[in-house]
């Protein structure tokens, strides 16, 4: 091997090695994430998509034959289909959850699914939650936001929400449905309150008000307040809300 190619090889390693995830000797806390999602109710989830233009989420299978529920929410109307849902074929980084519409035979390969990453989970302790790459539907092909550490990642009919905390400091940013920025606050605070999370940021006199639910009570909204005056709520749609074990 001549020089020049043996400091190629050299930089593409270090680059390589600098964009993974960096663990810390005595930090291998691992994070737990719950998601929910309101399918005709409030009820837990695995597999939820936030995108631009809608919000998708199944429920957890239902049975034997992996009944499910497939949820969209798109311009204000919500659709809930009866659906299967198929084994999880993991692959090279990647999972493949199968999905078919009730009263069909699954395809092979399957037209419809979930794909997540077989990487960046919450197994490993570098990332807060688990990535889920696109939703395949009828509909089309749907990429999801993913906020690797995040640590809660929500969704309503206008925007998407998350939140950033790590030692001490809580750090809310905001996205609007159409994919445009929303806003960023610093310095907020959260506190539990009757089994649900509450975080809290002031702005100039008005004040940011997220309230998540965990299994006992999930479910949430976000509000927006002036002088003690509700300006604006918005219940939430689906959420994923992560916690060190």
């Amino acid at each position: 091997m001549n020089l020049l190619a043996f400091l190629v090889l050299t930089l593409i390693g270090g680059a390589y090695a600098q964009a993974q995830p960096q663990k810390v000797p005595g930090q291998e806390l691992q994070w737990q994430e719950t998601s929910f999602a309101n399918i005709g109710g409030w009820q837990a989830v695995q597999l939820w998509c936030d995108t631009p233009g809608r919000v998708l989420a199944v429920t957890s299978p239902a049975g034997s034959r992996g009944d499910v529920k497939l949820a969209q929410w798109v311009g204000g109307k919500t659709s809930i289909q009866d659906w299967q849902m198929g084994r999880p074929d993991p692959g090279a980084g990647q999972v493949y959850t199968p999905l078919t519409p009730a009263g069909q035979t699954p395809g092979k390969p399957p037209q419809y699914f979930i794909r997540s990453s077989n990487i960046e989970n919450t197994i490993d302790p570098a990332y807060h939650m688990t990535r889920i790459n696109e939703y395949v539907v009828p509909a089309g092909r749907f990429q999801c936001r993913y906020v690797p550490q995040a640590t809660v990642l929500a969704a309503t009919a206008r925007h998407t929400v998350i939140v950033w905390e790590s030692g001490g400091k809580v750090t809310y940013a905001s996205r609007n449905r159409d994919g445009a920025p929303g806003i960023q606050l610093a310095g907020g605070t959260h506190t539990r309150t009757l089994g649900r999370e509450r975080y809290v940021w002031d702005n100039a006199g008005y004040q940011y008000v997220l309230e998540v639910g965990q299994l006992a009570h999930p479910g949430g909204s976000l509000t927006v307040l002036k002088g003690g005056k509700t300006l604006s709520r918005e219940e939430l749609l689906a959420y994923s809300i992560s916690v060190q074990k």
